[in-house]
């Protein structure tokens, strides 16, 4: 059978172009204090430098991180203090309370997948403590908790903008004391906006889909380059600005919360601690699944139409790696499905179908 193709990063649909600017922004595009930077990892970059952090300084960072955030710590001479968490990835006192040194200056904190992490008790926790709160909402731009958007109540806050609409690239950074805006030169987009309709056409045509399939090449996974910091002074893409205030839309929040509650009321026995349980302000990036065996779940659900990946799969180098041998396990057993907010009805039957069939082989 003839199938489209599923991606998880959201695609770009053609009607963006004639949509009209949005007159109010979602949080946090509706700060003057925002500044925007072509990824979030340079974001972070300059505005720890604007918040006074200086080579040798420690920072508590969690030792389950796509690693560029710690990437940018490294390349600023600051010395990560890494933290297991609990099950749950929720941050753990007392562990943290043993990683304290007089050098610690700040505390960052992860939301991951767009779940978020109890900001109020962490920001109280860091204020006790004389700590700068880091709240890394990359994976959650437009997630709310208690009614508030996730990354109100950091001194520094990063979202990744294209993580949530079918944009070219593009980060959102708010912070005490704002960075200078990137003065680099912006490149147009061109090549990954083409890939961003693509992908949306694909997913609605099995024509298409079989077309576009000869022209990818899959490539071994490379940390180093997923971690490199890059050029901290790029800007967005001119593609981004043009287009990020014609789709920033904020509901769709809740279309991807359905589609995360369509499968998780299907497949729920398969989804690893915190994600199993789906909080109302959650704006959820991927729907994770959890196999033994994830190169071969990958391979089954790619054969479907559905591009599935390993997710995180690798520590940053600067990481302890043996000393957090059940962030090891998470990081091999977990595949990334797609729940964006483009997909229809059918495709996330089509995803339910799959890991079902996948569940019993």
């Amino acid at each position: 059978m003839i199938r489209s193709r599923l991606g998880v990063w959201p695609p770009l649909p053609p009607s963006a172009y004639v949509r009209a600017r949005r007159r109010e922004l979602p949080f946090p595009l509706d700060r003057e204090d925002c500044r925007l930077f072509s990824r979030a990892r340079h974001g972070l970059w300059a505005a720890l430098q604007a918040l006074g952090l200086e080579r040798g300084d420690e920072v508590l960072v969690p030792a389950y991180h796509h690693g560029s955030e710690i990437e940018a710590l490294v390349q600023l001479g600051l010395t990560c203090r890494f933290y297991a968490g609990d099950e749950g990835l929720a941050p753990d006192e007392a562990e943290l309370e043993a990683l304290l040194t007089p050098r610690v200056r700040a505390f960052y904190l992860i939301h991951y997948l767009g779940f978020p992490q109890d900001a109020l008790r962490w920001r109280r926790w860091a204020d006790e403590r004389g700590l700068l709160l880091v709240e890394d909402a990359a994976q959650a731009w437009l997630a709310t908790s208690a009614g508030a958007p996730v990354g109100a109540l950091g001194d520094l806050s990063l979202f990744c903008l294209y993580k949530t609409f079918g944009l070219p690239d593009g980060a959102a950074i708010i912070s005490r004391v704002p960075p200078p805006p990137p003065e680099g030169d912006a490149a147009l987009g061109v090549a990954v906006l083409a890939r961003r309709h693509a992908a949306w056409l694909m997913e609605r045509s099995a024509i298409l889909a079989v077309a576009g399939a000869g022209l990818r090449r899959e490539r071994p996974y490379e940390p180093s380059l997923d971690f490199a910091l890059g050029d901290p002074g790029a800007l967005p893409s001119a593609s981004t600005r043009f287009l990020l205030p014609r789709i920033a839309d904020p509901q769709a929040a809740a279309r991807r919360r359905a589609n995360y509650k369509a499968l998780l009321a299907e497949l729920g026995e398969r989804v690893a601690t915190p994600f199993a349980v789906l909080p109302e302000g959650a704006s959820p990036f991927a729907f994770l699944f959890e196999s033994e065996d994830r190169d071969e779940l990958v391979r089954h659900f790619r054969a479907r139409g559905i591009g599935a990946y390993p997710f995180w799969l690798a520590f940053h180098p600067a990481t302890p790696a043996e000393r957090y041998p059940a962030i090891a396990a998470r990081r091999r057993r977990t595949v990334a499905l797609p729940v964006h907010q483009e997909l229809t009805q059918v495709a996330v039957g089509r995803i339910v179908a799959a890991a079902r069939s996948a569940a019993r082989s």
